[in-house]
């Protein structure tokens, strides 16, 4: 089921795990023009690292062709994002506010896409997940640029 999975999804879902653990770990001062995003960085840092965390297990279950394991954790990455990271909106930058709801709501379309992946799935269903998922991903390249000036 899974074998053109792994091409689209599973590298869409790379890159972002290798975008949320690496870049949005910047830390210093906050830009002078939102001051507060230093503190509500701090409050929600653990959704994006759980979200990673969440992101690779997805790969992971992709890679050992488990369905069961590719709905969990979707099913992870939804409630890190839609729960989780929401629960900390807005921030104190406007920008960075509307990148992240705009992630949010495209990880959560994406993830309800891939919970409902099953055996009769067609590629149009998981070319339909990828287009998600590649959306959700420059969102999170956006939050990530905006995180990096405010942070620095």
């Amino acid at each position: 089921m899974f074998k053109h999975v792994h091409p689209q999804l599973g590298g869409a879902i790379v890159a972002a795990v290798t975008l949320v653990a690496a870049g949005t770990a910047a830390t210093g001062t906050a830009n002078a023009a939102y001051p507060g995003v230093v503190e509500w960085y701090a409050q929600a840092q653990e959704h994006f690292t759980n979200t990673a965390k969440s992101m690779q297990a997805v790969v992971d279950a992709i890679k050992a062709n488990d369905i069961d394991a590719l709905r969990s954790a979707c099913s992870a990455v939804h409630d890190e994002q839609t729960i989780g990271l929401q629960a900390h909106l807005p921030t104190p930058d406007p920008a960075l506010t509307k990148a992240l709801q705009a992630e949010i709501d495209d990880f959560h379309t994406a993830t309800h896409i891939c919970m409902s992946l099953g055996p009769n799935s067609t590629p149009a269903d998981l070319d339909q997940a990828d287009a998600f998922t590649q959306q959700a991903i420059d969102d999170l390249k956006t939050v990530n640029d905006i995180l990096v000036e405010d942070l620095s």
